[in-house]
C-alpha cells in the first residue's frame, strides 16, 4: 500500500471506528426509488460501499453483492449490518481495497451501484465491468460555480453540471435528474445527479446474451 492509500484507510477507519449500527444511514431515497427496476437474482457491485446501508437492501432484493471499500473498519459495520438484519435472499462478500488505484472486481455484473463517490478514472472500468443489459445506478453530488471560478479551485470529488450524463452517454439513460434535495432527517442539503442507465450492446440494442 503507499502512502496515500494508507492516508486515505486511516482516515476512513478513524471516522468509522466509533459509530454503531445506529450511526449507519438509511438507504438514499435514489435507491429506493430504483428497487423495482433491479433484477432478483444476479451480481451486484456496491462501489465504495461503506458501512453497507445499499450492500443490504441489495442483497434483500435477492441480489449476490461485492461491497467494496478501503474502509476495513466500515466494511466490518456492514458486516455486523448484514448479521443483524438476516435473512435476505442474496448474499454479501467484503472486499477491503484501494479503488483510487484503480481498481474493481474482475466480475461481469448486473448491477452496479455508485452513492456519494466519484473517481473519474473508474469510469471506464465500471463501463467495461457491467453486462450488457445490466443496471448503473449513480449519485452524486454536482458543483455550480460561476464564470469567474476557475476549474482549478473547484472540488475534484464534486461533479460538474451533466457530467455525469455526458460520462455515460452512450448507455440507455432510463432516468437522469439535477436537483437540489435535502438530506434525510435533516433541512440541509445540496444539489446531486442521479443516473439510472442500462448498457447497451455492442450492437446498440438491449438484449442480453
Amino acid at each position: 500500500m503507499n502512502n496515500a492509500s494508507h492516508s486515505v484507510r486511516t482516515k476512513w477507519d478513524g471516522r468509522y471506528a466509533d459509530r454503531t449500527l445506529n450511526d449507519v444511514k438509511e438507504p438514499t431515497p435514489f435507491l429506493i426509488s430504483c428497487l423495482p427496476e433491479l433484477p432478483t437474482s444476479g451480481l451486484a457491485l456496491d462501489v465504495a460501499a461503506g458501512a453497507g446501508r445499499h450492500a443490504v437492501v441489495l442483497a434483500q432484493r435477492g441480489l449476490q453483492v461485492d461491497a467494496v471499500d478501503i474502509s476495513w473498519q466500515g466494511l466490518q459495520l456492514a458486516r455486523r449490518r448484514a448479521e443483524q438484519i438476516g435473512g435476505y435472499p442474496g448474499s454479501i462478500q467484503f472486499m477491503v481495497t484501494d479503488l483510487e488505484l484503480p481498481w474493481l472486481p474482475e466480475r461481469e455484473y448486473d448491477v452496479i451501484l455508485v452513492s456519494f463517490f466519484l473517481y473519474r478514472p473508474l469510469f471506464p472500468l465500471i463501463k467495461d465491468r457491467l453486462k450488457p443489459g445490466g443496471q448503473l445506478l449513480y449519485e452524486t453530488r454536482v458543483e455550480v460555480v460561476g464564470d469567474h471560478k476557475q476549474s482549478s479551485q473547484r472540488n475534484p470529488f464534486w461533479l460538474e453540471p451533466r457530467e455525469l450524463l455526458n460520462a455515460f452517454s452512450e448507455f440507455d439513460i432510463v432516468r437522469y435528474d439535477e436537483g437540489h434535495r435535502r438530506r434525510p432527517g435533516s433541512c440541509q442539503g445540496g444539489i446531486t445527479a442521479q443516473l439510472l442507465a442500462r448498457k447497451l450492446n455492442v450492437g446498440g440494442d438491449l438484449r442480453q446474451e
